[in-house]
């Protein structure tokens, strides 16, 4: 099969398109023949040497959307043309999914969803993992105003749809206008330009000096001190922040 395999870690010029075995199927896992996949920051990250990757020569490549080519012993809620979708590999141990064909164990797939094609369903699965997970640690519901620190990226575009399902008043912060007119058009309540308000500034703009009750970060490093300082020290709710 053809497969891009990264030689040596560093930059995007040491992936090589080259013919590697097809996998054989093993005992719990799925074939998948793939049709799309996506690059997440974990990705980069493992292509300049994260070890938590596989051993190079590697196909890397963790979010994957395919149909079953065939299906390993003891695997019963799949069969061979299924369409699945999850993050299944790219790390060490596991093959990834820059290659025509991957080896997926069972449990890290599910059933795609019929609305979404399979570049939509490749894209998803790592970010909605996260995204969901965060919201579901912070207890987020209904009665919450939530700040999502970077609405319009990979985890908190996600996280922002979720949090309007669940009926909670969304603030994000964007870099530009035009990241803001998205954020939007994907649910947000209120958009903030980090670039040109402080965070005390907005703080009291829209919660009166409160502060957000429910807090996520999916930017982290230097941005960290304006999550604690927009976060509710007493704002009729219980303050928490992922």
């Amino acid at each position: 099969m053809r497969a891009q395999v990264l030689t040596k870690f560093g930059g995007p010029e040491n992936f090589l398109l080259t013919d590697i075995p097809k996998p054989a199927i093993e005992a719990g896992k799925l074939l998948v023949r793939v049709a799309a996949t996506s690059v997440n920051q974990v990705d980069i990250k493992i292509r300049g040497g994260l070890p938590i990757g596989p051993d190079l020569p590697a196909v890397l490549g963790a979010d994957v959307a395919g149909v079953v080519e065939a299906v390993g012993a003891g695997v019963l809620d799949f069969a061979p043309g299924d369409e699945v979708y999850g993050c299944a590999g790219g790390v060490k141990g596991q093959s990834g999914a820059m290659a025509e064909y991957m080896l997926a164990d069972a449990r890290l797939v599910a059933p795609k969803p019929r609305s979404l094609s399979m570049r939509e369903a490749a894209a998803l699965p790592l970010v909605g993992i996260t995204a969901w997970d965060l919201l579901e640690r912070s207890m987020a519901g209904a009665a919450d105003h939530i700040l999502i620190h970077g609405g319009v990226g990979g985890v908190g575009h996600v996280a922002m749809q979720l949090a309007k399902t669940l009926g909670a008043r969304v603030a994000t912060t964007v870099a530009s206008a035009e990241a803001a007119v998205l954020a939007k058009s994907l649910g947000a309540d209120e958009t903030i330009n980090y670039r040109e308000e402080a965070v005390d500034a907005y703080t009291a703009r829209l919660t009166a000096g409160l502060g957000f009750n429910v807090v996520l970060d999916t930017v982290g490093r230097d941005n960290l001190p304006n999550s604690f300082a927009a976060l509710a020290e007493d704002g009729g709710s219980r303050p928490r922040m992922q």
